[in-house]
């Protein structure tokens, strides 16, 4: 009994930790800083469940990189793959966060960074935080704006992604790309490609340059909960390429407890009950008015393609005066039938 009771328990505990997958580890999708400066990538996560956190560095085509990882609680951080010899790495643990501090940035630290943490090894990563490179005041500036989805979505519902982009005009034409960011893969994919159009542009003058803005849409129908994530809008234009701050889609899947499965449900149910009802009630009344009726109009209607019998005496005649003084005259029925109309 108490084995069966420990297994429960450890069963339980183990899928409250998978399924709360969503809200244990928090990362900042994106963070912008210059060149040469210092930024701080915060990883805060649950305090339970975990044996390890970790930090890892991720470039576009190559291996993960393990950073460092802290036995948690333990407040010891190991460095790993020489990042202790670099003296730009630096973490700070506590008991609900793990932050990544580096200073002096070079171009190679342009990168995302993968918050994780380990629990009966099982290791489950953040969604991660993409660092991008921020031009300088002397350099050309593009913005690239994304407006964000306030509501939640379900399964099937559609929506539209909006991008602005305002940049200084170069020479040549630039691109627009949409690329969505999720929990599962490793790096994110493109999905869309604009070309640039004069038609969804506006110019505009400005006393120290010329600037052009765009909007550009991404539509989106049918979603299924394999659609959710990050999805970002990039811009190729005057030799740089440049993201947008992203646009996170939450879709939730249609379950028999969503409220509107739910409520469908209860409304079939509630009809059946209705239904049934109604046929026991219109049966019971047939049944009353029947009971109703006089006991001879019910026997005269069972009766009425019944056959009626009158029984037909005949008596004969005795052959001779003597014999039918002495004996009892033999009589003979004949029955025949009559019908009624």
């Amino acid at each position: 009994m108490k084995f069966r009771v420990l297994s429960t328990f450890f069963l339980l505990t183990f899928a409250k930790g998978t399924w709360e997958y969503d809200h244990f580890i928090h990362q900042d999708s994106l963070l912008v800083a210059e060149l040469g400066s210092s930024v701080i990538i915060p990883c805060s996560h649950s305090d339970d469940y975990i044996n390890t956190v970790l930090w890892y560095k991720h470039s576009v085509g190559k291996k993960p990189l393990l950073i460092a990882h802290s036995e948690h609680g333990s407040g010891s951080i190991t460095y790993q793959n020489g990042f202790n010899n670099t003296n730009r790495y630096f973490i700070r643990s506590e008991p609900d966060s793990f932050n990544l501090t580096i200073i002096h940035l070079e171009e190679y630290d342009f990168v995302t960074y993968y918050c994780a943490v380990s629990f009966l090894n099982m290791i489950t990563f953040g969604e991660g935080t993409i660092l991008l490179h921020k031009e300088s005041d002397g350099m050309r500036r593009t913005t690239v704006l994304q407006q964000p989805v306030s509501d939640r979505l379900n399964s099937g519902d559609s929506v539209t992604l909006q991008c602005s982009v305002i940049s200084q005009i170069c020479a040549g034409e630039y691109r627009v790309y949409w690329f969505r960011h999720s929990s599962g893969h490793s790096d994110p994919g493109i999905i869309y490609t604009h070309d640039n159009r004069s038609d969804q542009c506006m110019e505009r003058s400005e006393s120290s340059s010329s600037t052009q803005s765009c909007v550009y849409s991404l539509s989106q129908t049918e979603l299924t909960p394999s659609d959710a994530g990050i999805y970002y809008c990039a811009v190729a234009t005057c030799g740089k390429i440049h993201l947008g701050n992203g646009t996170k889609l939450i879709i939730e899947a249609l379950t028999f407890w969503n409220p509107v499965v739910l409520t469908l449900f209860t409304i079939s149910i509630i009809a059946i009950i209705l239904n049934i009802f109604l046929v026991r009630l219109i049966h019971k009344m047939h049944t009353k008015e029947t009971s109703k009726q006089p006991r001879n109009q019910r026997n005269q209607t069972e009766e009425t393609d019944a056959l009626n019998y009158v029984a037909l005496s005949f008596s004969k005649k005795p052959t001779t005066s003597k014999r039918s003084s002495g004996k009892t005259s033999q009589e003979e029925t004949v029955y025949s039938p009559i019908t009624t109309q």
